[in-house]
Protein backbone atom coordinates (compact mmCIF):
# COMPACT_ATOMS: atom_id res chain seq x y z
CA UNK A 1 0.00 0.00 0.00
CA UNK A 2 2.88 2.64 0.71
CA UNK A 3 4.51 1.81 -2.48
CA UNK A 4 0.93 2.92 -4.30
CA UNK A 5 0.46 5.77 -2.86
CA UNK A 6 4.40 6.93 -3.28
CA UNK A 7 3.75 8.33 -7.24
CA UNK A 8 0.16 9.97 -5.84
CA UNK A 9 2.08 11.91 -3.52
CA UNK A 10 4.86 12.73 -6.26
CA UNK A 11 2.48 14.15 -8.39
CA UNK A 12 1.21 16.48 -6.09
CA UNK A 13 4.17 17.82 -5.00
CA UNK A 14 4.86 18.10 -8.29
CA UNK A 15 1.24 19.97 -9.22
CA UNK A 16 1.65 22.52 -6.01
CA UNK A 17 5.35 22.90 -6.83
CA UNK A 18 4.32 24.05 -10.61
CA UNK A 19 1.09 25.99 -9.25
CA UNK A 20 2.64 27.93 -6.26
CA UNK A 21 6.04 29.35 -8.87
CA UNK A 22 4.15 30.34 -11.62
CA UNK A 23 3.78 33.96 -10.40
CA UNK A 24 6.62 36.09 -8.84
CA UNK A 25 4.94 38.34 -6.63
CA UNK A 26 8.16 40.34 -6.13
CA UNK A 27 7.94 41.60 -9.98
CA UNK A 28 7.28 45.68 -9.87
CA UNK A 29 6.40 46.59 -13.25
CA UNK A 30 9.01 48.67 -14.86
CA UNK A 31 9.06 52.57 -14.49
CA UNK A 32 10.29 54.67 -17.36
CA UNK A 33 12.43 57.66 -16.49
CA UNK A 34 13.78 60.91 -17.33
CA UNK A 35 17.53 60.79 -16.11
CA UNK A 36 21.30 60.95 -16.82
CA UNK A 37 22.52 60.09 -13.49
CA UNK A 38 23.70 56.82 -11.72
CA UNK A 39 23.90 55.96 -8.01
CA UNK A 40 24.99 58.85 -5.64
CA UNK A 41 28.30 59.29 -5.20
CA UNK A 42 29.00 62.55 -3.00
CA UNK A 43 27.35 66.22 -3.47
CA UNK A 44 29.43 69.34 -4.02
CA UNK A 45 30.23 72.20 -1.50
CA UNK A 46 27.68 74.38 -2.31
CA UNK A 47 28.27 78.50 -1.31
CA UNK A 48 25.72 80.16 1.33
CA UNK A 49 22.49 81.45 -0.41
CA UNK A 50 20.13 79.83 -3.00
CA UNK A 51 21.08 77.15 -5.72
CA UNK A 52 19.13 75.63 -8.38
CA UNK A 53 20.46 72.56 -9.28
CA UNK A 54 18.52 70.84 -12.96
CA UNK A 55 18.54 68.02 -15.73
CA UNK A 56 17.22 69.12 -19.01
CA UNK A 57 15.78 66.77 -21.26
CA UNK A 58 15.60 68.07 -25.13
CA UNK A 59 13.18 67.00 -26.90
CA UNK A 60 14.15 64.46 -28.33
CA UNK A 61 14.86 62.39 -25.06
CA UNK A 62 11.03 63.47 -24.44
CA UNK A 63 9.70 62.23 -27.45
CA UNK A 64 9.56 58.48 -26.68
CA UNK A 65 7.62 59.40 -23.61
CA UNK A 66 4.83 61.87 -25.89
CA UNK A 67 1.27 61.33 -24.07
CA UNK A 68 2.70 59.76 -21.22
CA UNK A 69 2.48 61.18 -17.21
CA UNK A 70 5.66 62.52 -15.44
CA UNK A 71 4.05 61.40 -11.83
CA UNK A 72 6.84 62.59 -9.42
CA UNK A 73 10.77 64.06 -9.12
CA UNK A 74 13.10 61.63 -7.31
CA UNK A 75 16.66 63.82 -5.80
CA UNK A 76 19.24 62.81 -3.70
CA UNK A 77 20.02 65.27 -0.17
CA UNK A 78 23.25 65.14 0.95
CA UNK A 79 22.01 67.02 3.86
CA UNK A 80 18.44 68.50 4.91
CA UNK A 81 18.81 72.52 3.59
CA UNK A 82 16.76 75.14 4.94
CA UNK A 83 14.64 75.51 1.91
CA UNK A 84 13.88 72.85 -1.14
CA UNK A 85 11.50 73.34 -4.05
CA UNK A 86 11.01 70.94 -7.22
CA UNK A 87 10.56 72.86 -10.07
CA UNK A 88 9.29 72.10 -13.67
CA UNK A 89 10.29 74.02 -16.58
CA UNK A 90 9.38 74.41 -20.42
CA UNK A 91 11.93 74.08 -22.76
CA UNK A 92 13.36 77.67 -22.91
CA UNK A 93 14.04 79.71 -26.84
CA UNK A 94 17.90 77.92 -26.36
CA UNK A 95 19.80 74.58 -24.46
CA UNK A 96 21.50 77.31 -22.34
CA UNK A 97 18.40 78.51 -19.85
CA UNK A 98 14.94 77.19 -19.62
CA UNK A 99 11.50 78.36 -20.46
CA UNK A 100 8.58 79.14 -18.45
CA UNK A 101 8.05 77.61 -15.03
CA UNK A 102 5.19 75.42 -15.09
CA UNK A 103 5.66 73.62 -11.97
CA UNK A 104 6.92 74.65 -8.02
CA UNK A 105 6.25 73.13 -4.84
CA UNK A 106 7.71 73.57 -1.78
CA UNK A 107 8.72 70.96 0.26
CA UNK A 108 10.09 72.80 3.87
CA UNK A 109 7.57 70.94 6.08
CA UNK A 110 7.63 67.08 4.33
CA UNK A 111 11.38 66.58 4.40
CA UNK A 112 12.78 65.14 7.55
CA UNK A 113 15.92 62.76 6.29
CA UNK A 114 18.31 62.20 3.69
CA UNK A 115 19.36 60.37 0.97
CA UNK A 116 16.45 59.31 -2.13
CA UNK A 117 13.72 61.78 -2.08
CA UNK A 118 10.71 61.98 -3.67
CA UNK A 119 7.48 64.07 -4.88
CA UNK A 120 4.52 62.41 -6.27
CA UNK A 121 2.96 65.59 -8.71
CA UNK A 122 -0.74 65.58 -7.78
CA UNK A 123 -2.09 65.40 -10.88
CA UNK A 124 0.97 64.24 -12.81
CA UNK A 125 2.29 66.52 -15.79
CA UNK A 126 1.41 65.59 -18.91
CA UNK A 127 4.32 65.32 -21.61
CA UNK A 128 2.99 66.47 -24.97
CA UNK A 129 6.17 67.08 -26.89
CA UNK A 130 9.01 69.37 -26.23
CA UNK A 131 12.00 69.57 -23.94
CA UNK A 132 11.47 69.97 -20.12
CA UNK A 133 14.09 70.94 -17.07
CA UNK A 134 13.23 68.77 -14.05
CA UNK A 135 15.24 71.02 -10.79
CA UNK A 136 16.01 71.23 -7.09
CA UNK A 137 16.24 74.65 -5.53
CA UNK A 138 18.01 74.66 -2.18
CA UNK A 139 18.91 76.98 0.00
CA UNK A 140 21.85 76.68 2.79
CA UNK A 141 22.98 78.88 5.28
CA UNK A 142 26.65 77.84 5.52
CA UNK A 143 28.62 76.37 3.02
CA UNK A 144 28.07 72.96 2.50
CA UNK A 145 26.30 69.91 0.47
CA UNK A 146 22.47 69.37 -0.24
CA UNK A 147 22.08 67.87 -3.78
CA UNK A 148 23.65 64.66 -4.97
CA UNK A 149 25.37 63.74 -8.06
CA UNK A 150 26.84 60.55 -9.24
CA UNK A 151 30.64 59.74 -10.69
CA UNK A 152 30.23 60.87 -14.18
CA UNK A 153 30.29 58.03 -15.74
CA UNK A 154 27.57 58.29 -18.31
CA UNK A 155 28.05 62.33 -17.72
CA UNK A 156 25.73 64.06 -20.30
CA UNK A 157 26.00 68.11 -20.60
CA UNK A 158 22.47 68.27 -19.52
CA UNK A 159 22.74 66.54 -16.30
CA UNK A 160 24.81 68.91 -14.67
CA UNK A 161 22.92 72.60 -15.07
CA UNK A 162 22.82 75.32 -12.44
CA UNK A 163 21.00 78.52 -11.66
CA UNK A 164 23.81 80.15 -10.12
CA UNK A 165 22.22 82.76 -7.04
CA UNK A 166 22.47 85.65 -9.29
CA UNK A 167 20.08 84.10 -11.75
CA UNK A 168 22.59 82.56 -14.54
CA UNK A 169 22.35 79.32 -16.11
CA UNK A 170 25.43 77.60 -16.27
CA UNK A 171 26.83 74.23 -16.15
CA UNK A 172 28.85 72.44 -13.09
CA UNK A 173 31.26 71.53 -15.96
CA UNK A 174 31.27 75.13 -16.93
CA UNK A 175 32.13 76.16 -13.67
CA UNK A 176 35.18 73.26 -12.17
CA UNK A 177 36.19 73.17 -16.19
CA UNK A 178 37.07 70.03 -15.72
CA UNK A 179 34.59 67.57 -13.23
CA UNK A 180 31.73 65.44 -15.00
CA UNK A 181 29.04 64.77 -13.18
CA UNK A 182 25.44 64.51 -13.26
CA UNK A 183 22.88 65.46 -10.51
CA UNK A 184 20.70 63.11 -9.19
CA UNK A 185 17.77 64.20 -10.18
CA UNK A 186 15.42 61.80 -11.86
CA UNK A 187 11.69 61.98 -13.16
CA UNK A 188 9.66 58.94 -12.80
CA UNK A 189 6.61 58.42 -15.44
CA UNK A 190 3.44 56.87 -14.83
CA UNK A 191 3.17 52.82 -15.74
CA UNK A 192 1.76 52.43 -18.84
Amino acid sequence: MKTNSLPLLLLLCIGLLSWSSCVDDTDDPLVDSLNYDGPNFTAPNNGIGFTTFAAYFPENEVRPFIGRTLESVEFWLERIPLNTNVIIYDEGPDDLAPGDEIYRINLNNRINNTGWITHRIPGGIQLAGGGIWLAVETEIDAVGQSVGCDQGRNYSPNGDRLQTPDGTWTSFNTITGSEQINWNIRGLLAVE
